[in-house]
């Protein structure tokens, strides 16, 4: 019961990751507030979770006021112990027929969002003295997909952000790391392309799917105490998808 009563807040919350970080945080006696951008997929998404310790907020995380509202429900009664920025859109779009309204959208809620929240959350963590931040990033920050440029741009720089605000808010006793996880099919609320998720599982170098839990387990490890040292970092548990290696590159015995 790592996170007894304390208040964790978590983005995207409806999705796959956010539903799995939501379960495993609330089983270590957390204190949850939830949000996405849909009331009814995030009610769905929490049904299991114990309604005492659980705070529901739809935001549309693309509107500047929407994010006030958020940071303000989060702060009330006191600082968040943890805040998780898991929410994130990954449309499958060429570079060349990316529109401008997709590119602002993805900046907006990949980017600007976690940015804001960081600011708004991070500076009542900081007068609270203490508080962790974990910002979902991903392997696409530094490996280049054809049809996921922007949203690799947008997670290179969340990476950088982290970065920044490990510096800032340090002092503060407040540690800021990044996470990647795997790709796991309904991560992103867009219709996969056939056979995309068993090609991005066999290209891994431990040549298997995420499993469930793995990424939680990852991600409450930077928020626990266990890593209290920890900041400034990102922690890849994407089984090896983000080193970048030329095709058969690999030592493996073959056949």
């Amino acid at each position: 019961m790592r996170f007894r009563d304390q208040k964790v807040v978590i983005t995207g919350a409806a999705g796959v990751y956010g539903r799995e970080l939501a379960a495993a945080f609330a089983a270590e006696g957390a204190r949850l507030v939830l949000t996405d951008r849909d009331l009814a997929s995030l009610t769905a998404a929490s049904a299991a979770l114990p309604v005492e310790r659980t705070n529901l907020h739809a935001a549309n995380l693309a509107d500047d006021a929407a994010i006030d509202r958020l940071v303000a429900a989060a702060n009330q009664g006191g600082a968040p112990h943890v805040l998780v920025n898991n929410a994130g859109l990954y449309p499958f779009i060429p570079l060349m027929e990316v529109s401008a309204a997709e590119y602002d959208l993805m900046l907006d809620v990949n980017l600007k969002a976690p940015f804001r929240l960081m600011q708004g959350i991070g500076r009542a963590m900081a007068a609270a003295g203490r508080g962790s931040i974990v910002n979902v990033s991903s392997a696409a920050a530094e490996v280049i997909r054809g049809n996921g440029v922007p949203y690799g741009a947008s997670k290179c720089a969340l990476e950088f952000f982290t970065r920044a605000f490990a510096l800032e808010l340090g002092p503060f006793g407040v540690r800021v790391n990044a996470a990647r996880p795997g790709f796991a099919e309904g991560s992103a609320q867009v219709t996969m392309p056939a056979g995309y998720a068993q090609a991005i599982s066999t290209r891994a170098p431990l040549r298997r799917a995420i499993r469930p839990g793995e990424f939680s387990r990852a991600v409450m490890w930077l928020c626990s105490d266990d890593a209290g040292y920890v900041t400034g970092s990102v922690l890849d548990s994407g089984g090896g998808g983000h080193i970048n290696r030329r095709e058969g590159a690999s030592t493996a015995a073959r056949g």
